[in-house]
């Protein structure tokens, strides 16, 4: 078994060709301080360069209806005075600006709220609607300096909060920190689209804008399954000793020789130099399994992607 006991009397083991059981005395105690540590160490080592630690994370994209028609929607609009338009009715918004001014939201003739907008570049807005009787809707932009307007959207849909409003973009960006905060790098080859006529297969049709975010067509509908390598659980001195370490074998194998390096070198430094020798080999071996070609590649007859 990979638990944290195990983990912590094969280090023991390695330092003093302990028995099989960990006594807690003078001689331990310190080196069993500072495991926690030395054990996050090793594993974000390993799990970022050697053999990774793959989860996974689902997206759902829908076809949710613009109210807003697509020359309005999708052009960018300038102005220095005001600018408005409108829906027949819509429970929710979205909208990006860019400059200095006001949005006057109106729900038939009653002012539903006022937004003020002070941006440099383009922000996004977006928000929910009371308007149970489904009344016109009129967005009311007034600045008295250049301003820029694009990516409109008035949704009839209700959304369970704003966060929730769905960008009317070309492209939509996810956050993967926000969607799984052990989040550390996508893997290349582990996006799967499942779309019409529940075809499921893997994917090449997305971007990454810098590391942490993700950027798929707003035009595929259905079901995405991301995998993604993930930073290791961190081991505090509250772990329990029946933790299992979520790790393969040959990684927890390697770990026990990384400890004992680090916390036996102001002992017996060749003793720590032989255990950091014989994890680098171990370490390298890793890398060079872990870095197997497994490419896949998918001919769609039909054409859908």
């Amino acid at each position: 078994m990979n638990t944290w006991y195990d983990l912590k009397l094969a280090v023991l083991q390695k330092m003093f060709a302990a028995d099989d059981k960990i006594e807690k005395d003078e001689s331990t105690l310190g080196y069993l301080a500072a495991m926690p540590h030395c054990a996050n160490e090793g594993l974000a080592f390993l799990a970022t360069a050697g053999k990774f630690i793959t989860k996974s994370v689902k997206i759902a994209q829908m076809d949710i209806q613009n109210l807003i028609s697509n020359s309005i929607a999708n052009a960018i609009h300038e102005f220095s005075d005001t600018y408005s338009y409108q829906a027949d009715e819509g429970q929710s918004f979205y909208f990006e600006v860019s400059g200095n001014g006001t949005c006057a939201i109106y729900v038939g003739d009653t002012l539903f709220d006022t937004i003020t907008i002070e941006t440099q570049g383009y922000e996004a807005f977006k928000g929910l609607i009371t308007n149970t009787e489904k009344l016109p809707v009129k967005f009311e932009f007034t600045t008295s300096y250049p301003m820029a307007l694009k990516n409109v959207a008035i949704y009839k849909e209700s959304f369970a909060d704003a966060d929730a409003v769905v960008p009317f973009t070309d492209k939509i960006k996810y956050d993967m920190v926000a969607l799984a905060p052990d989040f550390y790098m996508i893997d290349p080859q582990g996006i799967y689209y499942e779309g019409s006529y529940q075809q499921y297969l893997q994917t090449s049709d997305f971007y990454q804008e810098g590391t942490k975010t993700l950027v798929l067509d707003r035009d595929m509908i259905g079901s995405f399954t991301i995998y993604y390598r993930a930073y290791p659980e961190q081991i505090t001195a509250d772990t329990e000793d029946t933790y299992e370490l979520p790790i393969d074998p040959e990684v927890y194998a390697l770990l026990p020789l990384y400890m004992a390096s680090e916390l036996y070198k102001d002992d017996d430094l060749g003793i720590a130099t032989s255990y950091r020798n014989e994890m680098e080999v171990g370490f390298e071996r890793l890398v060079n399994s872990a870095n197997l070609s497994a490419f896949e590649e998918f001919t769609s007859d039909s054409g859908w992607i």
